[in-house]
């Protein structure tokens, strides 16, 4: 696990629930999702606007993480999900990517997406 100074902030996972659609499908349900809070380090890593019929701003991130959350809960996060840091909002970009030291898992390392506007 890597020590709190260097990773400074902490962030909340968010994981959707599950539902039914009315084809019986699984879908994901945000309505009944949990949460996970984790110390980090986020990094902005590229910035850019979409000006073509709107005013977004799209940023892409990375996010180093342990691999346990603050309650010493092995932290899950896939593809899809959700992470909040200090009123910004992000998804996750494909899977995570465990990055081990020679005997365990050491942290993981998170592409993240934010889109506004």
């Amino acid at each position: 696990m890597i020590p709190g100074d260097v990773l400074p902030h902490l962030v909340d996972v968010e994981h959707p629930g599950s539902t039914t659609d009315r084809y019986g499908n699984t879908v994901a349900d945000w309505s009944a999702s949990t949460r996970a809070e984790v110390a980090a380090w986020m990094q902005q890593n590229t910035g850019a606007e979409n000006t073509d019929q709107r005013d977004a701003q799209i940023g892409e991130w990375l996010m180093l993480c342990n691999p346990f959350d603050t309650a010493g809960q092995p932290l899950t996060v896939h593809g899809g999900d959700r992470v909040h840091w200090q009123g910004l909002h992000f998804e996750v970009i494909g899977p995570p990517g465990p990055a081990s030291s020679p005997v365990e898992l050491h942290h993981y390392e998170i592409r993240l997406k934010s889109v506004e506007g």
